[in-house]
């Protein structure tokens, strides 16, 4: 038995189906069933009445869910109050950093307000992909990080993660360099009808989602190449190597040295903030509210003037 079994547990007893629980915890309901088999075979009991619509707790069930909470919160103040007694007072917030979810945004900002939360100091750490996971790097939050930034039009991402929103991205279109697109100072999606582009699929982000419908009504003959989930850095090589134009986002600009990132004519933006979990513990609660107190009365500090908590 381990705690992520026990954490699956609790989200299919809240949640009253292995489905559901998965898009919360990112993985499939398959997986997620696997993990309460196992779980229940460790125990020798029946935690869970499988019915055609979803799960029930059962008597033992219903016995093991209090303890269970119990441990959770019990090694969540552990872990928090560990980190404090090694930390000479200070209160230290982990900000996750990649090449697809750079921390940039939040850092420029922070080094304008660092003075006004001296109480806190910050930790950047290097996330690796989790390439089991539909969402990969949103899957660290609240495991290697407390906070990262990225974006979150995307329903399943909302009703799993709070965020302050920072601003807005805007699309481009990443061909390769010697692509005669790569001349352009903007893109219409007239210059690429004929031509291949690559894309998430649908269901992934709403706004991509939004230029997805105009293109198929729109512009038919234009034909989508979907990607098999959210980028990875084969995405990238795929277009250079393919040499077929990428839709793509303002931070991922300079992410290959042989692509050129031309600005795409759309009113469509996608919003990206700070995210973290819904429940990060109450020292990132602290400093979110700080940090979105601050945030709120100076809107220099950002590229929007929508400033609000989901």
């Amino acid at each position: 038995m381990d705690i992520t079994q026990l954490q699956t547990f609790v989200r299919v007893s809240q949640y009253g189906s292995f489905t559901k629980a998965g898009e919360q915890s990112f993985i499939s309901g398959t997986a997620v069933m696997k993990q309460i088999n196992r779980l229940e075979s460790e125990l020798n009991l029946q935690l869970f009445t499988r019915t055609a619509t979803g799960t029930k707790l059962t008597i033992e069930g219903q016995k093991f869910l209090p303890y269970v909470n119990q441990i959770l919160s019990l090694l969540d103040t552990a872990i928090e109050e560990t980190r404090r007694a090694g930390l000479s007072g200070q209160n230290i917030i982990t900000v996750g950093t990649s090449i697809l979810h750079p921390a940039d945004p939040f850092m420029d900002i922070w080094k304008k307000i660092t003075a006004q939360m001296s109480d806190f100091q910050i930790r950047i750490v290097q996330l690796q992909e989790d390439l089991q996971s539909k969402n990969r790097e949103y899957a660290m939050l609240g495991k290697n990080c407390d906070l990262i930034v990225g974006t979150f039009d995307n329903s399943t991402l909302k009703q799993s993660f709070n965020a302050i929103t920072l601003g807005q991205y805007d699309f481009g279109i990443a061909v390769r360099s010697d692509n005669p697109l790569a001349r352009l100072s903007k893109i219409d999606f007239t210059d690429l009808r004929n031509q291949k582009l690559l894309s998430v699929p649908m269901g992934i982000s709403e706004k991509n989602d939004q230029l997805r419908k105009l293109i198929n009504s729109e512009y038919p003959d234009i034909e989508v190449v979907e990607t098999t989930g959210r980028y990875d850095m084969n995405t990238f090589n795929q277009a250079v190597e393919e040499n077929i134009p990428l839709i793509t986002v303002t931070p991922w600009k300079r992410i290959h040295p042989n692509l050129v990132s031309v600005p795409l004519e759309t009113d469509i933006h996608v919003p990206y903030g700070i995210l973290t979990t819904k429940f990060p513990g109450s020292n990132v609660d602290r400093f979110l509210l700080e940090l979105s107190k601050i945030i709120s009365s100076k809107t220099s500090f950002v590229h929007s003037q929508d400033i609000s908590h989901f």
